[in-house]
């Protein structure tokens, strides 16, 4: 009940009394693991699933889960940190510090520029680590057109990172805004709104999504953006990005400068619909605009 409320403190506490009450409780152990995960606290996450291993030591997704979470914890002992009151960014040697400290500078910028324009402050520190292009797919497991990820960390591909500052600064400000959605919303948004509104929010070129939706040869069902994008292939996966960047745009028009509470209500189980609609929004009609804009003539939903 506390997960699905988006209380992540309350569920993990209330997981802790339930092992303690009963360290043999699979289930209990096995949830604490992914919460704790998810909520960035690797050595909980570690500690709980090697108790949930050793249970069951012939369940090989949990052994294999818990390989994988050394090996991120093993890493990350090396690397080095710049504390922060709202981003703790975390890097391997003195070779990546020019990287983190400008990582930093756009981060502290997004933290305000974001923040007035959706009325979203992230409390809690985010930790953003830096990884070398390898390293990040290994830990992520991500699309090879992957530069950045957020999954309560924000994770950022940064080999020869300054050679291209400008697209350095685009993924940290795109997986930032990630964050911040989930500051609102823990659950209920769909890809294509988070997505969306992550790359609308993106610094520098503001013609990318037109060029991309005029040279792709189909479109993407907007009910086909639900889920993540990860699964997609380089021009799928560019395709969803812009269909949802027009959505975003869509969105903010109509619903600035309520975007934050439009978020909420997805988080505390309204559907969009019922969230644009609490907003003054005709549903019917924010669809039929996105259509138009991204060139889907068939009128049907």
């Amino acid at each position: 009940a506390s997960l699905l409320l988006g209380r992540t403190d309350a569920a993990i506490s209330s997981l802790k009394k339930a092992v303690e009450h009963n360290p043999k409780f699979m289930h209990a152990l096995v949830l604490l693991a992914q919460v704790a995960y998810g909520a960035a606290d690797l050595d909980l996450a570690v500690r709980t699933l090697e108790k949930a291993v050793a249970l069951a030591p012939r369940e090989r997704e949990l052994a294999a889960q818990l390989a994988t979470w050394k090996k991120e914890a093993e890493l990350h002992q090396g690397f080095q940190a710049r504390p922060g009151i709202r981003f703790n960014v975390l890097f391997e040697g003195p070779e990546q510090r020019a990287v983190g400290e400008r990582v930093s500078a756009v981060l502290e910028a997004a933290y305000w520029n974001i923040g007035r324009q959706l009325d979203i402050y992230p409390g809690a520190a985010v930790d953003v680590i830096l990884y070398s292009d390898k390293q990040f797919q290994d830990i992520t497991r991500a699309p090879a057109w992957a530069g950045g990820g957020y999954d309560g960390r924000i994770r950022l591909a940064v080999g020869g990172a300054l050679r291209s500052p400008r697209s350095l600064d685009r993924v940290v400000v795109h997986e930032y805004v990630h964050s911040v959605v989930r500051a609102a919303a823990t659950t209920g948004v769909p890809a294509w709104i988070n997505e969306g509104l992550a790359s609308y929010f993106e610094p520098g070129d503001r013609g990318w999504a037109a060029r991309a939706l005029k040279t792709a040869g189909e479109r993407i069902p907007l009910e086909d953006l639900v889920e993540g994008f990860t699964g997609f292939d380089g021009p799928t996966a560019a395709l969803a990005y812009a269909e949802s960047h027009a959505a975003a745009e869509l969105l903010v028009e109509r619903l600035q400068p309520h975007v934050g509470a439009f978020l909420q209500l997805l988080g505390n189980g309204h559907t969009v619909d019922q969230a644009l609609s609490r907003h003054g929004v005709e549903p019917e009609a924010f669809y039929a605009e996105w259509r138009r804009r991204v060139g889907i003539r068939d009128a049907a939903r």
